[in-house]
């Protein structure tokens, strides 16, 4: 004799937001393929070549000085942008994708404020190149396809 009432059908349940969203979720952690390990590698050796520089600083061994050495930590974010970038091409079968081209262009700006943090330059130059680099961005996400 059978348990199911007789009112039960075969049909499997319908599947819950969360569970399809974990499911979307999945597919797309799959389509990126597995992280690399360039960001981390990256991100550890500038980690410890800044570390070397303090240290050789702080002992005496060399004069660099760097007023703004806070604005190398930005760095990190462009290193991890950049992988990301580099791992959306590759995903797309080597296609520079909308997502791969705005983690690329966020990359860029990261770097180029890092760059103006750290050697003192002129934001009323490059605050305003980054303002064109964005639009231009923009338009070539509007102009592409893909």
């Amino acid at each position: 004799m059978d348990d199911k009432p007789e009112n039960a059908s075969d049909q499997p349940e319908p599947k819950s937001w969360r569970e399809e969203r974990r499911e979307r979720r999945e597919a797309r952690r799959a389509a990126l393929g597995s992280p690399s390990k360039a960001g981390p590698l990256l991100a550890g050796l500038l980690l410890v070549i800044l570390g070397a520089v303090f240290l050789l600083q702080n002992s005496g061994y060399i004069a660099v000085t760097l007023r703004n050495w806070g604005a190398l930590f930005i760095l990190l974010p462009v290193i991890g942008s950049f992988d990301r970038a580099y791992r959306l091409y590759r995903a797309a079968g080597d296609q520079f994708t909308a997502q791969a081209r705005g983690a690329a262009l966020f990359g860029v700006v990261l770097l180029i404020v890092t760059f103006v943090v750290l050697f003192d330059l002129n934001w009323a130059i490059w605050g305003p190149a980054i303002i064109i680099l964005l639009g231009l961005g923009l338009l070539l996400s509007a102009v592409l396809k893909n």
